[in-house]
């Protein structure tokens, strides 16, 4: 039987991270249809390459989080389908350097969500195997920032734009999760 990614957490501490996956797992599905969906096509071939390794990159973490999930128990905070749909649905923008630009904005927010929770001696951090996934989870989502921030720049987006939708998106981001904020509180270890 393989090793189990959750083996190490305590029981409060799987139920919280039970709660909060979906809203990741909502972000990777969203990101692989982002970076295959109409976006490619508008790209040169080269960004379009680019695109599909990331989307590639999402789907693995997409996989991941599922494999996590089936290793805890069953979410007790439910995410609203209608605003979700809603908050994804605002990362579409009318030019491909735009769109880019906010999925940057959106993989840098999920990075910060991240850091205080692979933080060693956090929960997360006594089930070595999954605090691992994860922190290579981030470290791909840093990578994705860092491409998807450079093809928006070359398409003529200002480093100005860039910071204002990472404030955004940031503050957008932490709305969406009100609703597990506790359970982000404990596994941050506060």
């Amino acid at each position: 039987m393989p090793a189990r990614l959750t083996k190490g957490l305590a029981a409060q501490h799987r139920q919280d991270l039970a709660d909060v996956l979906p809203y990741l797992a909502c972000g990777e599905e969203s990101a692989v249809y982002a970076f295959t969906g109409r976006l490619q096509s508008a790209l040169p071939e080269e960004a379009a390459q680019v695109l599909q390794r990331i989307a590639d990159d999402e789907q693995g973490h997409a996989d991941l989080i599922a494999t996590i999930q089936a290793e805890l128990p069953a979410a007790q905070a439910s995410i609203s389908p209608l605003r979700l749909a809603h908050f994804f649905r605002r990362i579409e923008a009318a030019t491909p350097a735009e769109h880019l630009a906010r999925v940057a904005a959106l993989d840098l927010a999920v990075c910060k969500l991240l850091q205080p929770l692979l933080r060693i001696g956090s929960p997360i951090s006594q089930a070595p195997l999954l605090h691992g996934a994860m922190c290579d989870l981030r470290q791909d989502e840093a990578r994705h920032v860092r491409l998807t921030r450079a093809l928006a720049q070359q398409m003529g987006l200002s480093a100005a734009q860039q910071a204002a939708l990472n404030l955004d998106m940031q503050q957008r981001l932490q709305r969406l999760i009100q609703p597990v904020q506790a359970a982000l509180q404990r596994l941050r270890g506060h």
